[in-house]
């Protein structure tokens, strides 16, 4: 049990820190040789790439920061199919997870450690992005329908509304519904309430990382896609 719950606590260590790659920091000094947090908004996440070095990168950006959410989850996955657990997500007779309720909590908390490694990524001294891409990405690894079902609703509402802060939030806030939806008959995460609960607090956390584009969204006066920002610093 003691080994078990150690490959538990990598799995923990190694999503955080796999969250922490700062890609769009990465992006701005290959391709500009520029700290992207001295421009636009300061803000170290695809949006702030896309507005000051162009839409090219900014998606290459929300790609790579999405699969900092996917890799960690498929890992775990991984860790529970062919581990001390038997199929895909099921217990084998007589197993448990020693540190966790079971194996949709520690999927699910495996997500918020990619998810909180990006908003405080220790590489860049815990000054990050606002989760929502890597959100997204723990959600492919954690159900892949259910991703598809978000993007459904995603693409539709950032093409009508041009603000990519609301489209994320609206994802966030959507995403448990559509895990449950895509869970069966099960709660969710193969029955775990406990997953459910994780999940409710990611989206309490992406919420507060997006609180000053919650403000300017009450006063409308949140930027919108396609609008360039100056080379300069400013509030984020």
């Amino acid at each position: 049990m003691a080994y078990e719950l150690l490959y538990e606590i990598l799995l923990l260590v190694g999503g955080y820190l796999f969250g922490s790659i700062p890609f769009a920091y990465i992006v701005g000094k290959i391709s500009r040789g520029i700290d992207i947090r001295d421009y636009g908004s300061g803000n170290m996440g695809a949006t702030n790439v896309m507005r000051t070095l162009g839409k090219k990168l900014g998606y290459l950006t929300m790609a790579f920061d999405m699969l900092k959410g996917a890799i960690p989850v498929f890992l775990a996955r991984i860790y529970i199919w062919f581990g001390d657990y038997s199929g895909f997500g099921t217990k084998a007779e007589g197993t448990e997870f020693p540190g966790f309720l079971d194996e949709g909590f520690l999927l699910a908390s495996v997500a918020f450690m990619a998810v909180i490694g990006h908003a405080l990524p220790v590489w860049v001294k815990f000054k990050g992005g606002k989760s929502a891409a890597v959100g997204a990405g723990a959600l492919l690894g954690i159900n892949p329908i259910a991703y598809v079902a978000i993007l459904l609703i995603w693409f539709p509402l950032l093409k009508i509304t041009k603000i990519m802060s609301l489209s994320n939030l609206i994802m966030a806030l959507v995403s448990p519904i559509m895990y449950w939806i895509f869970a069966g008959n099960d709660w969710f995460f193969n029955g775990s309430l406990w997953a459910l609960i994780v999940a409710c607090i990611m989206v309490v956390f992406v919420f507060w990382r997006h609180k000053a584009n919650l403000k300017r969204l009450l006063t409308g006066t949140e930027r919108k896609m396609g609008e360039k920002v100056e080379i300069k610093k400013e509030e984020e």
